[in-house]
């Protein structure tokens, strides 16, 4: 089990350190029960401190959760009670799932492109766009894992190739916060 706990523009003790390594291998033995990776961010912003939490499972989950409070002690412990939550959620949603879908040791090779806009006056200067390549793998899930992805990481969009039907689909959240579903069909 590796934790990385870290500051952001800020030197944390050893006291803090150790206080929240302690805490999230006590939660990992308590629900999880296998060495995962974990990563821990701590910054300071005037009188808040922020806590990011991301816990690195199986099969390419990330539980990431985040915290604050005028109290570091109390920001780290606000940010891992969400992770505790998160971390039940993950293992109800998998006790109760009628239907696994078998995942592919091999996955799909895939690039992912993340495009920033540079402040500019002209909108017709054409040199606004930084384009950053990284390379990324598509996994095969299930409808369920695939959304349980999505919710769990915090994230937009999760592009997936669905286990059943072995096409490319795509879950995103839409903005009425309700979730949407593309099945790609040739």
């Amino acid at each position: 089990m590796q934790i990385k706990v870290s500051g952001k523009n800020l030197d944390i003790g050893n006291s803090l350190r150790e206080f929240t390594i302690k805490e999230i291998e006590n939660l990992i033995d308590k629900y999880v029960g296998e060495s995962i990776n974990s990563t821990v961010t701590i910054a300071k912003d005037n009188r808040l401190f922020y806590v990011e939490v991301r816990l690195y499972l199986a099969k390419g989950f990330i539980l990431k959760t985040n915290g604050s409070s005028d109290d570091p002690y109390k920001a780290v412990s606000i940010s891992l009670e969400r992770l505790e939550e998160r971390i039940k959620r993950h293992k109800n949603r998998i006790k109760n799932k009628q239907k696994r879908a078998t995942w592919e040791v091999g996955a799909l090779n895939a690039t992912k492109y993340i495009i920033e806009r540079k402040d500019s006056n002209n909108d017709l200067d054409e040199e606004h766009l930084i384009i950053v390549d990284k390379e990324s793998f598509i996994l095969t899930f299930s409808v369920s894992e695939a959304v349980m992805k999505l919710d769990l990481g915090d994230l937009p969009v999760v592009v997936f190739k669905n286990g059943d039907t072995n096409r490319i689909n795509i879950v995103y959240k839409r903005p009425d916060g309700h979730i949407g579903w593309i099945d790609y069909k040739e």
